[in-house]
């Protein structure tokens, strides 16, 4: 049986196994604390954007002798950023399992299959292309050419063992630190930005985290995350309490081979909520920096100070402000440690490691950035977000406007664009407009 044909035959066994009038997990079996329940959805999100060859901008590159500093800003390649018109389609199929053993144990179990058709080919995206992890629980299904691909993967997939005040969690799963709503430069794990169409995936890390709760809030987290190479582990500890009515977290730990240490802290300022992230970083990696010599990373702070308020306008008007301080920014040209295209940098079309990100997973040009976000209620189905977000160089902003939809039971309907404006190889003025309409189903 194809791989294919697999995939369709369980796409139909899910759907005539759960309900789909339903949007809550469905009992396959339950007796006192062990049970077994599957839910799960169906995605589709379709995007549009200008895109650009990837073969022909990397020949460009080299042909033109770009990789000298000197020469890469006025690189002609860039001339053929967003040279064609670019379409994806990615409809996702998700199977969630969650059971109880008894005697403290648990576990979930997520599996994902997903499609994608369109431009596949583009210098941002490989075919295909599945992520390096440490369990490996990813593949592709069939073969992927430049217009379609299959890929599968255990999304989440974890045993937790809980007694007292000791819980332990071991398997694919998601470790979210920080408090910044935009930018978590604290969360080396699953940081996710402020432009990331499907902003509530992540793909999780394979780790083992030991949490131990001490009396009231406070709370002690040890986590361990290895990688296919021993130089990319990941280990950190973590303290949590309340103090004074003020969320405090304490960080140290080692991503990368990266020394890391921050702190966390959260708390309330009369009806407005303020949040304070802040991370510094030692690298020990020996990188060859764009055009010049090897040589270690310079150590850097990156801090994150937010405030929200719900206005009493209407149905309510959400107001948030978040500033980024990033002293890691890589900045362009000779001195420049990425350039501009950041996700060229990270693409298969050149083997250029992401170790000059000194282990951070929040990655800029600029050393301040800048977002304010609006929420408002339409109406009880209708949702609206407007994001704005700018450099203080003056040189470039993003306008991010989300409309949702939630009046069909069990079906949420987002549309949105992602806008932008600036100089060339700018923060934003580099990257190109976006349209977006995503639809998912849950059952």
């Amino acid at each position: 049986m194809r791989a294919g044909t697999r995939v369709s035959v369980l796409f139909a066994a899910i759907v005539c196994l759960v309900s789909p009038a339903s949007s809550h997990a469905v009992d396959l079996w339950r007796d006192g604390d062990r049970f077994l329940e599957v839910s799960g959805s169906i995605r589709e999100l379709l995007t549009v954007t200008n895109g650009t060859d990837g073969s022909r901008f990397t020949g460009s590159v080299l042909a033109n002798g770009c990789l000298d500093p000197a020469r890469f800003a006025n690189c002609p390649a860039f001339d053929q950023i967003g040279d064609r018109d670019v379409w994806q389609s990615l409809a996702r199929l998700r199977l969630k399992l969650d059971a109880g053993f008894g005697g403290g144990w648990s576990g979930q179990l997520t599996y994902d299959a997903e499609w994608r058709a369109g431009i596949l080919d583009g210098l941002f995206a490989a075919p295909g292309a599945v992520e390096d992890s440490f369990l490996g629980l990813e593949d592709r299904l069939g073969k992927a050419s430049g217009r379609h691909a299959q890929v599968h993967r255990i999304y989440r997939g974890w045993l937790r063992f809980e007694r007292g005040p000791l819980q332990i969690t071991v398997g694919r799963q998601r470790i979210p630190w920080g408090v910044g709503r935009l930018w978590n430069p604290i969360d080396r794990f699953n940081a996710i930005g402020p432009l990331a169409v499907e902003g509530d995936q992540s793909l999780g890390i394979d780790a083992v985290d030991v949490r131990w709760s001490f009396s009231g809030f406070d709370q002690l987290q040890l986590v361990y995350a290895p990688a296919t190479r021993s130089a990319d582990t990941r280990y950190a500890l973590r303290y949590q309490a309340v103090i004074r009515d003020v969320d405090v977290g304490l960080m140290v730990g080692r991503f990368e081979q990266a020394f890391t240490t921050g702190f966390d802290l959260a708390g309330n300022l009369g009806d407005s909520a303020w949040r304070l992230e802040a991370v510094w970083t030692d690298p020990s990696r020996v990188v060859a920096e764009f055009g010049s010599s090897p040589r270690e990373l310079e150590r850097f702070w990156q801090v994150v100070a937010s405030l929200d308020h719900n206005f009493d306008v209407g149905t309510g008007v959400y107001v948030l402000v978040e500033h980024l301080w990033d002293q890691n920014a890589l900045g362009f040209g000779p001195g420049g440690r990425a350039g501009s295209l950041l996700p060229f940098f990270q693409a298969p079309a050149l083997p250029i490691s992401a170790d000059r990100f000194g282990g951070s997973g929040v990655v800029s040009l600029v050393s301040h950035q800048t977002g304010l976000m609006l929420g408002y209620e339409l109406s009880a189905a209708f949702s609206g977000n407007l994001l704005l977000l700018w450099d203080w160089r003056g040189e470039s902003a993003a306008v991010v406007p989300v409309l949702t939809y939630t009046g069909w039971n069990s079906v949420e309907l987002t549309v949105g664009l992602q806008l932008f404006a600036g100089a060339d190889r700018s923060q934003f003025g580099a990257q190109e407009a976006l349209g977006y309409a995503l639809v998912e189903w849950f059952f």
